[in-house]
């Protein structure tokens, strides 16, 4: 029996329970192209209270009514379900994480020590190295028996370790082709600065009123600075969190997706960007900050991270003619091919038969 252990909530409550948008795709990516044969959900820590919809038929939720309680309580919540999970896991599964954090590391510890017989195995995602948990976690993750990484980080254990960046759905490329090319571009995802670099993005397009910016997300840094932009500039659009349907029409409609990490930032060592492969899927022109090493044979431009020469190598790709634009656009058959959940149900059976 392969389990998967994650932290989702059911589709239509992400929004409202604050659960992350990508990490929710991803989830349910794998889960839809039925990856595992049983799903359990332990809530991120801020979720509390009584949940009108804690779980679907696609997993099952392991909430404690500790969460209804105190702050102490609802911090300990998550011990107490990790113990009712490790009840609930039968000898002999097999089992995958959704990274290793306070959510699963006990779990992790009681399966290690009384369930040996159990396989645990991971896939990392939003690790940052620097980070002391994060030091203590590698040291574990090395001791699994195998590993899926969205990067090519070389301090986890190279053993029995694969690289996929992300996941996509099975059912094939339906999405809306390219063939005329507007020059509006999209930033999109979690709009903190180390990684969207937003603040040099609204500077940069504020100084180049010939080409649309739309930005889409969670706003984590300089709030004031995009409202400020966005109702000054007519090119610059900030659109918020939007419900997914509404995304991808913006998605769809946008030709260019920009990914502006900061490339010297600690965090984006050891991550990839979902937001980089659902625009694939769908079809965009991908502009990155970073070299990325997991797409070798799929085409991007790469950009600097610094404003004026950003804005060099932006002005030089709007000025390009779409017939040669039109090379980096339209892979999505790529992504499915390479990232498809049908790939990654390949991959994880893999690593659970190596030794």
């Amino acid at each position: 029996m392969r389990i998967f252990v994650t932290h989702i909530s059911p589709k239509d409550k992400i929004i409202e329970y604050g659960i992350s948008i990508s990490a929710s795709n991803f989830n349910h990516n794998l889960i839809e192209g039925h990856c595992f044969d049983k799903v359990y959900s332990i809530y991120p820590g801020f979720v509390k209270g009584n949940l009108d919809k804690p779980d679907d038929n696609s997993f099952t939720a392991i909430y404690s009514k500790w969460r209804c309680k105190g702050r102490i309580k609802l911090y300990l919540a998550r011990f107490i379900e990790q113990y009712q999970l490790f009840k609930i896991i039968p000898h002999g599964a097999k089992v995958w994480y959704y990274n290793l954090t306070t959510l699963n590391i006990l779990l992790f510890l009681l399966i290690k020590l009384f369930k040996p017989s159990v396989q645990q195995n991971i896939i990392i995602l939003d690790f940052t190295p620097t980070e002391i948990f994060h030091k203590i976690a590698r040291h574990l993750i090395n001791q699994m028996h195998g590993r899926i990484s969205l990067s090519t980080f070389n301090k986890f254990n190279q053993h029995n370790l694969v690289c996929m960046p992300g996941v996509v759905p099975s059912q094939g490329n339906s999405h809306p082709t390219i063939t005329t090319i507007k020059r509006e571009f999209l930033l999109s995802g979690a709009l903190k600065e180390n990684i969207a670099m937003h603040s040099m993005l609204l500077d940069a397009f504020a100084e180049m009123p010939e080409l649309t910016l739309h930005i889409s997300g969670v706003l984590i840094d300089h709030k004031e600075k995009m409202m400020e932009y966005a109702e000054k500039f007519p090119n610059i659009h900030f659109h918020g969190k939007m419900p997914f349907d509404d995304f991808k029409a913006l998605l769809s409609s946008v030709p260019f997706s920009l990914n502006t990490r900061k490339p010297s930032a600690p965090e984006n060592l050891c991550n990839f960007p979902s937001k980089v492969i659902e625009a694939i899927l769908y079809n965009r022109i991908i502009i990155s900050t970073i070299h990325y090493p997991q797409l070798d044979g799929i085409d991007y431009f790469e950009v600097a991270s610094d404003k004026e020469t950003f804005k060099q190598d932006i002005r030089r790709i709007a000025a390009m003619d779409d017939t040669e634009l039109l090379r980096y656009a339209n892979q999505g058959g790529k992504a499915v091919e390479r990232f498809s959940a049908s790939r990654w149900n390949e991959v994880m059976t893999q690593i659970e038969n190596a030794k």
